[in-house]
């Protein structure tokens, strides 16, 4: 089960960046300026760029801010779940 959602994790916020460009290119590349942004934004932090091109429309209010902080959480959750989760599984103990 939490394969699964780290495979969610990783391909879903992408799968939807990819959804909304190729529904509307132009609205995506003049929120980010170029494609390059779009593209880093893609590989390193999807639900930070995918949550920020939603909520740019409306200029940077405190709901916003706060959204664009909880996909970074999200990101960084994506990135470092795995590491958290495979603690407690090894173990350093030795029988004597």
């Amino acid at each position: 089960m939490g394969c699964l959602v780290a495979v969610f994790g990783f391909i879903l916020p992408r799968f939807l960046l990819l959804v909304g460009w190729s529904n509307d290119p132009t609205f995506w590349n003049s929120v980010f300026g170029s494609q390059l942004w779009l593209g880093v934004g893609f590989l390193a932090l999807p639900w930070t760029t995918f949550i920020y091109g939603l909520t740019e429309r409306n200029g940077l209010t405190p709901l916003n801010i706060l959204f664009i902080l909880l996909a970074v959480v999200l990101d960084i959750g994506t990135w470092g779940g795995g590491i958290l989760g495979t603690r407690r599984q090894t173990s350093n103990f030795r029988d004597a």
